[in-house]
């Protein structure tokens, strides 16, 4: 029995949902093995990550075999584009996970030199945009899409200021500057994290609205408009 568009498409949300679970379990171990420099668990987001990359593959082809089947047009094919963008955005935050645990097994020989508060926070800014922004390409619901907005805003004030409490510590220690520097990466993974949540959203207002939209840039102007 050949498949119809509307079951390929059910099976594509099917392993969108799959695969956002296995991210969301990849930066939450990847930020655990960091917060207690644990190797063995660095090795499990490893493990995670491997298994991110694979299902993102079978999305992928799952979508090109589609469009190639059916030939969709209007709404159906933004709806597959989405698909496929939102499965490369999920990716892509695999691999900061996997990027994390390396990074793990870098620190081996170190103990942190302070309580780490910015970075677990950035993780959690990460994946609670990203939640957001699945929701909104699963369910076709924009409602949620300002509160993501502010979601990436805050992942950058709270990255611009762990950047800065860094410098403090390197003015005043010159030991430690190996393991700054890795603190410096590992948020900047998380924030880049949270940068793939807006853009997953913006395909998520092409697919629903036909219209193509820049998202985040208000917060940022009020943000510029504040320091001027």
């Amino acid at each position: 029995m050949a498949s119809t568009l509307e079951t390929r498409t059910s099976d594509i949300t099917k392993h969108l949902t799959n695969l956002h679970s296995l991210v969301r379990t990849a930066l939450t171990k990847a930020m655990e093995a960091f917060e207690d420099l644990d190797l063995e668990l660095a090795d499990e987001t490893g493990r995670v990550s491997y298994q991110v990359e694979q299902l993102h593959q079978q999305v992928e082809e799952l979508v090109f075999d589609t469009v190639s089947k059916h030939q969709p047009t209007g709404v159906e094919l933004r709806r597959l584009i989405t698909y496929n963008n939102t499965s490369s955005c999920l990716r892509r935050v695999g691999q900061y996970a996997e990027k994390i645990g390396k990074i793990v097994e870098l620190c081996e020989d170190f103990d942190h030199f302070k309580e780490l508060v910015s970075l677990p926070y950035l993780a959690e800014l990460a994946i609670s945009a990203i939640d957001i922004s699945i929701r909104a390409v699963l369910t076709e619901d924009l409602s949620e899409i300002e509160e993501l907005e502010k979601l990436e805003a805050q992942s950058d004030r709270e990255a611009v200021d762990m950047f800065e409490e860094i410098a403090e510590y390197l003015n005043r220690r010159r030991d430690i500057s190996e393991l700054a520097m890795y603190y410096i990466i590992v948020g900047r993974y998380c924030e880049r994290a949270a940068d793939q949540a807006i853009r997953i959203a913006e395909s998520a207002t092409h697919m629903i609205t036909g219209e193509r939209v820049k998202l985040g840039l208000l917060y940022k102007e009020e943000e510029a408009s504040m320091l001027d």
